[in-house]
């Protein structure tokens, strides 16, 4: 848990105040642009049915948040969305109407309360590991980096094999770490497990390595190469605005349009 010195230290390097309305964890509309405009971090959150009365916790100068809902019933101030592509659609979207005016520091989330764990069939899992907190994610460029990702899991393809950070899914194993990787190296995973019935060994289409090598690393030509690529469960993540605008928008456009045609599609588990 974050100090109360380091909330301030926080609180002195971001500004101005984010006043948020009572009874609300959301800006009103009308005020979504003033907050946008003069944050430094914005929290860009996927929620569908989710409680997010969270979010007062870290109403914070400086820091806006802006949800987004697929749900029946959006909550106050929040931006419906059509309820396609998972989480990935919403970041996406979030990207490609924002480009031009990204916060300097973006954080992406489901809208699961944050808390420890991983806990399989509980939809309520918050996907934090080891020490890490959500001020964390809050912190611009942490060690100089330009983004702020806590990979908890990995999967190999085409094999779909999977392995699973221990610090989240044990608390005896929880390291003090904050770090991207377990500071343990390979003895901070655990073993390599396979479940066939899982999404990523379902044979729907595109495959994995069509989706990655087609549409995030832009090199077809590789399309049948082996990889094991490492992600945060729960979609949590933190990019600086130069890291994102590192792509041009059309590169953000396409994968938007690869989520677009249905509520679950399988591209929106690769995105993952």
């Amino acid at each position: 848990m974050m100090t109360q010195g380091a909330r301030r230290a926080i609180a002195l390097l971001l500004s101005p105040l984010l006043v948020l309305p009572s009874g609300s964890a959301l800006i009103l509309p009308t005020k979504r642009k003033q907050c946008r405009a003069t944050a430094v971090v914005e929290v860009v959150l996927a929620q569908y049915r989710e409680n997010i009365s969270w979010t007062h916790d870290y109403a914070t100068p400086g820091v806006c948040f802006t949800i987004y809902s697929k749900g029946d019933q959006p909550p106050v101030g929040a931006v419906p969305l059509p309820n396609v592509g998972r989480e990935s659609h919403t970041f996406l979207h979030h990207i490609v109407h924002n480009y031009d005016t990204l916060a300097p520091w973006t954080v992406f989330s489901q809208a699961v309360r944050p808390s420890w764990g991983f806990f399989s069939g509980d939809s309520q899992s918050g996907h934090l590991s080891d020490n890490v907190d959500f001020w964390d994610y809050l912190w611009p460029y942490p060690n100089r980096e330009d983004s702020y990702f806590v990979f908890s899991a990995a999967s190999h393809f085409p094999s779909g094999l999977q392995a699973s950070r221990a610090g989240m899914l044990f608390k005896a194993l929880r390291s003090r770490s904050k770090s991207s990787c377990p500071k343990e190296g390979a003895d901070g995973w655990g073993e390599w497990w396979f479940d066939a019935n899982h999404p990523h060994v379902s044979g729907r289409k595109p495959s994995m390595l069509e989706f990655y090598h087609r549409f995030v690393a832009l090199d077809e030509k590789n399309t049948e190469q082996p990889i094991t690529l490492a992600f945060p469960q729960g979609a949590r993540f933190a990019a600086s605005r130069d890291r994102i605008q590192a792509r041009p928008r059309s590169y953000y456009v396409t994968l938007l349009q690869q989520l677009s045609h249905s509520s679950d599609p399988i591209e929106g588990y690769w995105m993952e």
